[in-house]
């Protein structure tokens, strides 16, 4: 009698099937989640780029709360970022480093893992992630800062350098009309359709004779259009850059979206910004023009009225006042509130 009492109970085989069911529906359920967040990290645009790695590095928080090595979404993370090819800034190496160093403490320390000093280390591992990731943070966000200290000229223009969505399509005008009306300063467009940043030098004269005090140079889109090398557009934009400062005008850049997911040249607009300490406009308002069009979701599923872009790229009259405010923000930034025009008039 003791014999069969110590013997395991069988589960009946419908309940068998219906654990195996269960488990199979969680595995399914967490590639699901799994796949959402890697196509969404690598769908996010440059500016959110810290908030995604913290998604991230939140997910193995709650894996090593969990008492789980969580080292597969420090893997994935360190992998979209190289995928997606962004500025190489000290925070962005320093923060990859780290999740591949932490992932590979995760790995190789499996066998302490549950012992009192294994857990310390683990928690000390997630402390240095975050930190790191703090650190990164405020160094991406500087990078499209400028900590320069300019006094406002109101009798020096605004002088927009770009290609079309700089020049504008009919019937729609160019976003610096917009501009023009949300600042205190004249803005003078010198924008052309289809320019390159080789072309954009020739250029020059007319903008030494406007006299700016500060230049919105919106260049490189074409240059990669047309195959152009990075080289020679980090040039070319360079040369741009020191002219302007020759005349004592300071430099906004607008960071132009080359890829979907990966850019082909490298974050160079933030690059540059952080090297010359310039004021950044991230790519977000162009790309928002794109997604918020007829031809790409969740454009594609809005009423006409919505739109920002009617072809897909340029800004029609509701994108134009997107980037105007945008631009007019960052000015703001660099020269104070009281380059606003709403500023001047209380």
């Amino acid at each position: 009698m003791s014999d069969l009492k110590s013997q395991p109970t069988e589960r009946p085989p419908d309940e068998r099937r219906l654990r195996a069911d269960v488990t199979r529906l969680a595995r399914l359920g967490r590639l699901l989640v799994f796949s959402v967040i890697v196509a969404g990290s690598l769908l996010t645009f440059p500016a959110a780029t810290a908030w995604m790695i913290a998604v991230w590095i939140g997910w193995h928080t709650w894996l090593v709360a969990r008492r789980r090595s969580g080292w597969q979404p420090l893997v994935a993370c360190a992998a979209i970022l190289l995928v997606k090819r962004a500025a190489w800034l000290p925070g962005l190496v320093a923060m990859i480093v780290a999740l591949l160093a932490v992932s590979g403490f995760c790995v190789f320390w499996r066998r302490g893992a549950d012992g009192k000093w294994g857990r310390l280390l683990a928690w000390s591992a997630v402390a240095a992630l975050w930190v790191t990731w703090g650190i990164m943070a405020a160094d991406w966000h500087a990078a499209a800062r400028s900590g320069r200290r300019v006094v406002l000229d109101p009798t020096r223009p605004v002088v927009c350098l770009g290609d079309s969505l700089t020049a504008g399509i009919p019937p729609h005008g160019s976003y610096t009309d917009d501009l023009a009306k949300r600042i205190a300063v004249p803005v003078v467009n010198l924008g052309q359709d289809g320019i390159t940043s080789a072309e954009a030098i020739e250029k020059l004269p007319a903008l030494v004779k406007a006299d700016p005090q500060v230049v919105v140079v919106e260049l490189g889109g074409h240059d990669f259009l047309k195959g152009h090398g990075r080289a020679a557009t980090k040039a070319n934009l360079e040369r741009m850059i020191r002219a302007c400062r020759r005349i004592g005008a300071e430099v906004v850049l607008m960071e132009i979206p080359r890829g979907l997911i990966t850019d082909p040249y490298a974050g160079l607009e933030r690059e540059l910004a952080r090297r010359h300490d310039l004021e950044l406009v991230s790519d977000t308002p162009i790309r928002r023009l794109i997604l918020w069009s007829p031809y790409a979701p969740p454009g594609m599923w809005l009423d006409r009225t919505r739109h920002l872009s009617d072809d897909g790229l340029h800004a029609n009259a509701r994108g134009n006042r997107v980037l105007a405010e945008d631009v007019a923000e960052s000015l703001a930034r660099l020269f104070g509130p009281e380059i606003r025009a709403d500023h001047a008039q209380e």
